[in-house]
Parts: C-alpha cells; sequence; structure tokens
C-alpha cells in the first residue's frame, strides 16, 4: 500500500511538472510589407505540433518545454526558426524567398510577385540598367525586352527615342506608351522640348532628365489585361518606372564616377579635293568653278578642308553620381544627386544635366503610412548641330559635313557663296548660337490608412512639370542667317499635369484556397502646355545675338498658344487564385474627356486574364525538372484620346480682311467640329506561357498576341461644299499581331564561375485594314526635293515607301530613245509610259521582320565580364541624302561609292546614273536594307575584396570599364542603320543623322 502511494504521489509531481512546462505563445505573421499572412505554418521542431495561422494571421500554441525552437513556413517565404525564450507573444516577420517566381512585379496601381502575374509584363531591374554605363535611361534598355522597339532619333547627345510597345496602333494619334513614374503618369510629347526648327528638326528626348543610376526597376506592360487598368492611356502599352528607395539600417552612401570619350562609330567616304575638280570638270567641262576666263584654276594657293575630319572630334564625357540612403524601423529615406557633362561629337556641341532625388517612407503607426517622391533636373544643349532637314530648307550641319565641296575659295562674294557654290560648315557652326534649356520635376505624395488587416485606403497626389527655352541666332554671315541680315529666334514653353487618385484595396484569404485581392479608384488628372515663340530679323548690331532681340528690325514669325486637358476615370481590378494555381484578373476603367463631346465623352474599357500553374497540379509535381509552368491568356480594351483638345468643336482662327482700303483684324471659321467623335479602341487577345527548368537554371517566355485598333481618330478629307479641306473622324483600323520570346540560363554554376544567358526576339506585323473611303493616304516629309516617300495603304503596314521601281541605268542605243545614262524605271502597266498613276508602287517598309538581344554574363569570383548583342533585322529606310551625295547640284560632293559606279561612256554602268542624271523622285534608288548586328555594350568590372576595408567605413569598391557600340554590321550606306525619323507614318527616312558615338568609359563605384 505504501508502494502505490509512492507511485501515485511520484505520477502526481511528474504530470504537474509537465503540466507547468507546457506554456502557451501567440502572435501574428506578416510579410515584409506588414500585410497579414493567413495559412502559415507554425510548428514544434522535431514534432509533430502544429497550427496554421487564421484569416488575420495570427496563431496560438503550445510550448512543450523550455528549449523548443517554433518553425514558421510559408510558400514563397523564407522558412524562419525562432528559440523560445520565455515569450506570450512572438510576432514574425517572413522574407520573400531570392528567387524569380518571388520578384516583386509593379502593375498599374500596385504589385504583385512574379508567380501571380497574369498579364505579359517583362521587367528589368537595376542591376542589368547600369551595366551599360549609359547616361540614357532608354539607351541602357534597348534591345533587353521582348515585344519593345526603341530607336533614336540621332546620335546626337540627348537626343529623342521613339518608343515602340507591339507595332504602331494608330494612323494619327501619338504611338508613345504612357509613363508612370513613380506613380506619376506622364504622356510624352516631343514639343515640352523648345526648337526653332531653323536649319533643322531634330527632337531632344523629354526623359533625358532621369538618371538610369536611380531606377530600381522597369516594368513594360504589354497586354490588355495588364493596361486596361490605365483605360484610355494605355493602348500603346505602359512603362512603369520605380525609382530607389530607403531601406531600413545605418545611414549609407555610394558614389559613381566615370570618364570616357566617344568617337564616331561611322563616317561617310566622300571623293578627295583632287578628286573633286575631275568630277566637276567631267561632269561640266569648262564650268566657272574649275575654270577662270576659259583657263584652268590653279587650285596650288587655295586651302583645301576635309570638313568630317574637321569638324568631327573625340569627345569626352564625364558623369557622377552620388547616393544616400538608410531609415529606422518606421521611417526609410533615400536621396541623391547627379551631374553629367557630355560633348557631342561635333564641334562647339555641348551637353550637361543636374539631377536630384529625394523620397522617403515613414510608418506613423500599424494602421498609418506616408510618403514622397521628388525628382527634379535640368538639361542644356549648346550648339547648332543638328539633324536631318529643317523648317526652311534641306539642310543641316551633319549634311554640310558630307556635301560641302572640299575647297574653301576666299574670293567668292557673298551673293556667290549665298548660291552654294561655298557651304563651310564651320560657318554654321562659328556664325551661329543655340541653347536649349530643359527642366522636369516629378513629385508625389501618398498616405494609405490601414482600416483592417484586410482593408486599406491610399490617396496619392502626383504632379509633372517642364519649362524650356531655346535661345538661336545666326548672323548674316552664316548659310542660315545671311538672306536675312540676320536672324535670332526665341521659344520658351511650359507643362505642368496633375494626378490625384484614390483608391481602396480588399485583400483576404478564404479556407486556405480562395484568395482574393479587390482594388478600386477614382482619378483626377489635368494636362497644360503653354508657349510662345518670336522670330527676329535685320540686326545691324549682331554682337549680342539673341541677348537683346529689340535690336532686331522685323518680326519674321511670332505667336503664342495654349491648350488644356481633363481627365476624371472610374477603375477597378479583382484578382482571385483559387488553390495557388488557377489565377484570374479582372480590369474596369470608365475614362471621361474632355477631348470629345457630350455625346461621346466617356469611354468604357474592360479587360480579362486567366493563368493556371500547371506545375503544381499532381501530374507535374513529381516531374523534378520542371519548377514552374504557367499558361496566361487574356483579353481586354484600351483606348486612345491623343487628339488636339477641343477638335469635336468647330474652331474660329483670327484673320484680316480688307475694307475701306483699310486692313482689319477679324475672325473666320477655321475648322469643322464633329460632336460625335469618340474613343479610337485597341482590342488585343494574349496567349502565352512561363516555363521554368532546372531549378530556375532555364526560363522560357512565350507570348503571340493579335490587336485590332478601330475607330481610328484621322483627320480625313472632306466635300468642298463644306468649306473646309479636312475634319477629324473615326475611319479606319490596325491590326498588329506577332511573337515574343526570351530565354534566361544559367549555364555554369560554381562557387568560383558563374555564366548567364539572356536572350529575346519578337516580331510583329502590322496591317492597315481599312481607311474608311479611301484606300490610302499619302505620306510626306516637310521641305527637301524629295517629299512623297510612302503611303499608307489598306492591306500594307504603316511605314510603306511607294515610288518607282529602280531597274537600272539606260545604255547607249536603248529602246526606248532615253538619254545613255539616265535612271530607266519599271513599266508596270507594260504601257510603254512612265507614269505616276501607273507605274509607282510599295518599295520598301520601315517595320522590321524581327528585333531582339543576347546577353552573355560571366562571373569569376571578383571579375565580371559581360558583352550585349542588339539585332534588327528587315527593315528599310528610304535614304533621301543620296539625292545629294549622287550629285543633284554640282556645288556638292559626292560619296566615292557613286563617283566610282557612276555611268560613263567608258563606265556603262547599270547601277548609278551619270554625274548630274540622278533624279529627285521618290523610287527604290534610295531605299536602302537597314537591317544590323551591333555589339552593344561590353563591360568588365572587379569588386576588391571586403576584407581589404575591415576597420574602415569603405564597405565596397567596384572598378570597371565599359563600351558602348563597338561594333556594327549593315549594309546602310549612312551614318547609321539605326534611324527614326520624327513622321510616325515612315519612321525610316533619313537625310543624314547627327553620326552615333563609339564610347569607351572607365570608372569606379564606392559604397561607404
Amino acid at each position: 500500500m505504501n508502494n502505490q502511494l509512492k507511485i501515485l504521489f511520484f505520477a502526481i509531481i511528474l504530470f504537474s511538472q509537465s503540466i507547468i512546462a507546457q506554456n502557451s505563445i501567440s502572435g501574428k505573421v506578416t510579410d515584409s510589407n506588414g500585410d497579414v499572412l493567413p495559412g502559415v505554418t507554425v510548428q514544434i521542431k522535431g514534432t509533430d505540433t502544429g497550427q496554421i495561422t487564421n484569416f488575420d494571421g495570427e496563431y496560438a500554441i503550445t510550448i512543450p518545454s523550455n528549449d523548443a525552437v517554433l518553425v514558421f513556413s510559408y510558400l514563397g517565404m523564407k522558412t524562419k526558426e525562432i528559440l523560445y525564450t520565455g515569450q506570450t507573444v512572438l510576432n514574425v516577420v517572413l522574407e520573400d524567398e531570392l528567387n524569380r517566381l518571388n520578384e516583386i512585379v509593379v502593375i498599374g496601381y500596385g504589385a504583385v510577385k512574379k508567380r501571380d502575374v497574369t498579364g505579359s509584363v517583362s521587367s528589368v531591374k537595376d542591376s542589368l540598367i547600369k551595366v551599360s554605363k549609359t547616361p540614357n535611361l532608354f539607351d541602357a534598355i534597348q534591345g533587353r525586352i521582348a515585344g519593345v522597339n526603341i530607336v533614336s532619333t540621332s546620335g546626337e547627345p540627348g537626343a529623342g527615342v521613339n518608343f515602340n510597345i507591339r507595332g504602331s496602333n494608330s494612323v494619327f494619334g501619338s504611338g508613345s506608351p504612357l509613363f508612370v513614374i513613380d506613380g506619376v503618369q506622364i504622356d510624352i510629347e516631343p514639343n515640352e522640348v523648345a526648337n526653332a526648327g531653323v536649319g533643322a528638326t531634330a527632337n531632344l528626348d523629354p526623359l533625358a532628365t532621369i538618371n538610369p543610376l536611380d531606377i530600381e526597376s522597369i516594368e513594360v506592360l504589354k497586354d490588355a489585361s495588364a493596361t486596361a487598368i490605365y483605360g484610355s492611356r494605355g493602348a500603346n502599352g505602359v512603362v512603369i518606372i520605380t525609382t530607389k528607395g530607403g531601406k531600413k539600417g545605418e545611414l549609407t552612401f555610394s558614389y559613381t564616377g566615370s570618364i570616357g570619350f566617344q568617337e564616331a562609330a561611322n563616317t561617310i567616304d566622300v571623293i578627295t579635293p583632287e578628286e573633286y575638280l575631275i568630277y566637276r570638270e567631267l561632269r561640266d567641262p569648262g564650268n566657272s568653278f574649275t575654270n577662270v576666263n576659259g583657263a584652268p584654276r590653279d587650285f596650288s594657293n587655295i586651302p583645301s578642308r576635309n570638313w568630317q575630319d574637321e569638324v568631327l572630334r573625340t569627345a569626352p564625357v564625364h558623369n557622377h553620381f552620388i547616393s544616400a540612403s538608410g531609415g529606422t524601423e518606421n521611417t526609410q529615406y533615400s536621396a541623391s544627386a547627379g551631374f553629367l557633362e557630355q560633348k557631342g561629337l561635333i564641334i562647339e556641341n555641348d551637353y550637361s544635366k543636374y539631377n536630384f532625388r529625394i523620397n522617403a517612407t515613414h510608418n506613423q503607426s500599424d494602421r498609418l503610412k506616408f510618403g514622397f517622391n521628388l525628382n527634379t533636373a535640368f538639361t542644356e544643349t549648346n550648339g547648332v548641330a543638328n539633324s536631318g532637314s529643317g523648317g526652311d530648307e534641306f539642310n543641316g550641319v551633319v549634311q554640310f559635313l558630307v556635301i560641302a565641296n572640299p575647297w574653301e575659295l576666299l574670293d567668292l562674294t557673298q551673293e556667290e557663296e549665298a548660291a552654294q557654290e561655298f557651304l563651310s560648315p564651320l560657318s554654321l557652326i562659328e556664325e551661329g548660337e543655340k541653347i536649349v534649356r530643359f527642366s522636369r520635376t516629378i513629385g508625389s505624395f501618398y498616405t494609405e490608412y490601414k482600416l483592417s488587416n484586410h482593408l486599406r485606403v491610399r490617396s496619392q497626389i502626383g504632379a509633372n512639370f517642364t519649362g524650356s527655352k531655346m535661345q538661336e541666332f545666326h548672323s548674316s554671315d552664316s548659310r542660315f542667317g545671311w538672306r536675312w541680315g540676320g536672324r535670332a529666334v526665341i521659344r520658351q514653353t511650359e507643362t505642368s499635369s496633375y494626378n490625384f487618385t484614390n483608391t481602396i484595396r480588399y485583400t483576404r484569404t478564404f479556407n486556405k484556397k480562395h484568395w482574393f485581392n479587390v482594388l478600386g479608384g477614382v482619378e483626377f488628372y489635368r494636362y497644360s502646355r503653354e508657349s510662345f515663340f518670336n522670330d527676329i530679323i535685320g540686326f545691324e548690331n549682331q554682337e549680342l545675338g539673341f541677348n537683346d532681340i529689340s535690336i532686331g528690325q522685323t518680326f519674321k514669325d511670332y505667336g503664342s498658344d495654349r491648350l488644356i486637358s481633363k481627365r476624371m476615370s472610374y477603375f477597378s481590378r479583382i484578382n482571385y487564385t483559387l488553390k495557388g494555381k488557377y489565377l484570374f484578373t479582372f480590369n474596369f476603367r470608365a475614362d471621361g474627356s474632355d477631348r470629345f463631346g457630350a455625346n461621346n465623352r466617356w469611354g468604357y474599357f474592360p479587360g480579362g486574364a486567366f493563368a493556371w500553374r500547371a506545375s503544381r497540379e499532381k501530374f507535374l509535381k513529381n516531374i523534378k525538372e520542371i519548377n514552374d509552368l504557367k499558361f496566361r491568356v487574356s483579353y481586354g480594351q484600351t483606348g486612345n484620346e491623343r487628339i488636339p483638345p477641343f477638335t469635336y468643336l468647330a474652331r474660329v482662327d483670327n484673320t484680316f480682311y480688307s475694307s475701306n482700303d483699310a486692313l482689319n483684324f477679324g475672325a473666320s471659321p477655321g475648322s469643322l467640329g464633329n460632336p460625335d467623335l469618340q474613343w479610337e479602341t485597341t482590342t488585343q487577345f494574349n496567349i502565352g506561357f512561363d516555363l521554368g527548368l532546372f531549378n530556375d537554371r532555364l526560363n522560357v517566355t512565350f507570348d503571340y498576341y493579335n490587336k485590332l485598333t478601330t475607330d481610328m481618330l484621322l483627320n480625313v478629307p472632306i466635300a468642298a461644299q463644306s468649306g473646309f479641306n479636312q475634319q477629324f473622324q473615326n475611319i479606319g483600323s490596325v491590326e498588329n499581331k506577332g511573337l515574343e520570346f526570351s530565354v534566361s540560363s544559367v549555364n555554369i554554376n560554381t562557387p568560383d564561375f558563374r555564366w548567364t544567358t539572356d536572350f529575346n526576339i519578337s516580331t510583329n506585323v502590322n496591317t492597315v485594314k481599312d481607311l474608311g473611303s479611301v484606300q490610302f493616304i499619302p505620306t510626306t516629309v516637310p521641305s527637301g526635293w524629295i517629299t512623297n516617300p510612302g503611303r499608307v495603304i489598306v492591306g500594307e503596314p504603316i511605314g510603306t515607301m511607294y515610288g518607282y521601281v529602280f531597274e537600272g541605268i539606260h545604255q547607249e542605243g536603248n529602246a526606248e530613245g532615253a538619254v545613255p545614262g539616265t535612271m530607266k524605271y519599271k513599266d508596270l502597266n507594260g504601257d510603254g509610259v512612265i507614269d505616276d498613276e501607273n507605274d509607282r508602287t510599295i518599295i520598301g517598309d520601315s517595320n522590321p521582320k524581327h528585333v531582339g538581344g543576347i546577353n552573355n554574363s560571366f562571373t569569376y569570383k571578383n571579375f565580371n565580364f559581360s558583352f550585349f548583342w542588339q539585332w534588327s533585322y528587315g527593315n528599310d529606310v528610304f535614304n533621301a541624302a543620296l539625292l545629294r551625295t549622287n550629285g543633284f547640284q554640282p556645288f556638292m560632293n559626292i560619296t566615292r561609292d557613286y563617283y566610282e559606279n557612276a555611268w560613263t561612256p567608258e563606265n556603262q554602268s547599270n547601277v548609278a546614273p551619270a554625274f548630274g542624271q540622278i533624279e529627285p523622285v521618290a523610287s527604290s534608288y534610295y531605299v536602302e536594307d537597314a537591317s544590323f548586328l551591333r555589339l552593344k555594350t561590353v563591360n568588365l568590372s572587379y569588386d576588391f575584396p571586403r576584407k581589404m576595408f575591415q576597420g574602415s567605413q569603405i564597405s565596397g569598391l567596384r572598378l570597371f570599364i565599359s563600351a558602348n557600340n563597338l561594333l556594327t554590321f549593315t549594309k546602310y550606306t549612312g551614318f547609321d542603320p539605326e534611324v527614326s525619323s520624327n513622321n510616325p507614318l515612315i519612321r525610316g527616312f533619313e537625310r543624314f543623322s547627327y553620326p552615333r558615338a563609339r564610347t569607351i568609359i572607365m570608372g569606379l563605384n564606392l559604397n561607404f
């Protein structure tokens, strides 16, 4: 009995100790953004004891022993183990796993993990952007994104770009995508940068103010399910740019500095001064240039020039950037400043940029959060160097580098010089002065309040301000100023835009398998632009130039304009995920715009997508080689309203009329209104898949899309009985369809050596389906001799070149009875007569058959080496510069190719016409294949071991050397095959573009 009592007493003691040891602990599990995580497994390590967090991310569990270890695990998050030390409350933050599927991808009004993306979205991170070391953001990502074609308009520092996503949607409306920079929506307008159009019409890049080193990521939204949330602004795609923000930790600094040099990647091979004399005499025996009073002129004492050698230079460039970031648990901040000075390839052509950025976020409490972003920059371009054709004539500085004759005849009078016997590119530069200043400030402020664990509201106001001033002066001793007695032009442009966005978001998981993310919002937008210009001539005193235009005697031209546009929008999006493998997205947006009348002021744009993560199905789970396989399909509509404001109204213009022998001011009808004008609509279908193999060693993305733009906004010809020539109407349609394919692979991955490859290729077929009552619209370009190089034709792509088919050279004794050495064209209808009506046809296409790029990166210990190839295949360029370089006028120099291949009685060529016989009509003679393969970027860097800096404030040091545009393989005969004119109907047209630079840059990155 005593033994039984002892045993019972001992058991009670053990049980009591067990009860005392089993303490309980509770808490909440959230992610790094503070969002609760339902469904997290909380387990006691080494046991079967565990729980799952509820809808609010909460858990409570009993601790069996004082040395217990709690394990928190969740799909896509890093597993966290925490030793129990007597806590009663333990809140845990889980971090994302660092793999491809958990990368954060920014989408419209939010962000998702890559594995949850249902639409076609491409992302470029900062690690790839900064490799090229270029000061231009778009140059850094050119050729790296499938479905995106970026072409700079010239090689001039700060030059504009044409950014195209999945083809041209419209004949009239702008083809530029919507840019969203830190939540601020920006429609890029080239005329934000003031330009005079004297001598050239080159545009500068309005987004050159953004420093690539400030960028955290760039997302490109391509299909309708991704862009429909932006409604009328998403028809041409959306580019979301996110700048770097602060992070929790000590204040850290980073400095990047570089210095380099640039040189022309290519020059035009023209004939020598001695050959030029032979050419002039062969072309026109006894001419007054090579002869004086019937005898050969003595050129022994006349200077000869090589204008390309004299005007083009090896140009230095240096770039400096410093940033600081840090933060506490509740406040994070980041700031940066940069300075760039870039000399142009042409003397006295310089470009400089200053930029400053600051942002901060602050958690006032568990519920309230707010923050701001401010990015401001200023650029200045000096020099009259420009590309191509101008508003007055065909000439520009770049053209005269090639066509100016190589002899400097100082005995010519100014009248003779005006007749273009001698045109010095140096006089254009030295007797002209031009400054273009541009500034942009982008700012936003937001506040976010968490109403509950599942519901939060957010308000953001964003603003974008630009200001630009252009001052240009050409003295009476220059080609652009001689006929005016000196000429000064001043133009100033200011723009502002505001968007006020309010959203509410609901996020919740039900029964561990149903995940909802619901977004609703309302947005207000306002844009205004104001500009004025003065064009003054007749300067008796030219010393002050444009600094005092009151000296000028006559207004050649003047004017001002102002426009205001407003928009109101409602939008919503529902994301629903079932069992983590069936993903649904539904978008809807309603836009109201004052660009349309009351009959059609509102446009409605739906979109939807479905994605199936097949890799999570049972029949694929056991295939270890496949770690991700997702099929996507989407369909939706977006709109376009990019026409002048109030186009639906009849316009009244200023006019002057005579009465009683006096000129009186009045008003007259200027345009015919259209109250039924409505939104241009783009409907797009997309299907694709994402495949990850061998634990993400190989990733493949494929997309097929078909989009149709209907109710195009066109300024079409109308019956003369109306009293007007044109009216804006909704007529016509354009189709774009294409394929996009990208692959990234980790080819070798060892502790000391890593080799990765990224490849992308994309195709797009553009077709004009309908133009209303007409079958074509002429494509014209201003100035010059050839002004009708193309057409927009039903059944053909936008960018079609149209003209005669060059069939060789008329030889001696030809059946047509034509002068030997003249150009021969194909008689398409066989009637024996070459005429415009019957013998012109399609002769070229500006659109490439495919574009792409491939990047290889090698890392060996602390060394990294990478090189990137970019290509464009199948696109044509209408090279109107050939008219000048093939001897259209005798005072112009010619290329060596023409000099050696022109028809002569001794060399009866069938390639090029005789001297003086080239014809200024659009024909296939001027169409060239502009396909190219370019070694775009080569980069070598070395990271010094951190142990070298132990005990110092330095946390990292990298040295690098980078080269851009090292090699280009092409058949194109111009400076560079990458040509993009300002006319969206024929991008492949040029009369000489500013040469593109080959650049070598060396620098360092220092972190401390």
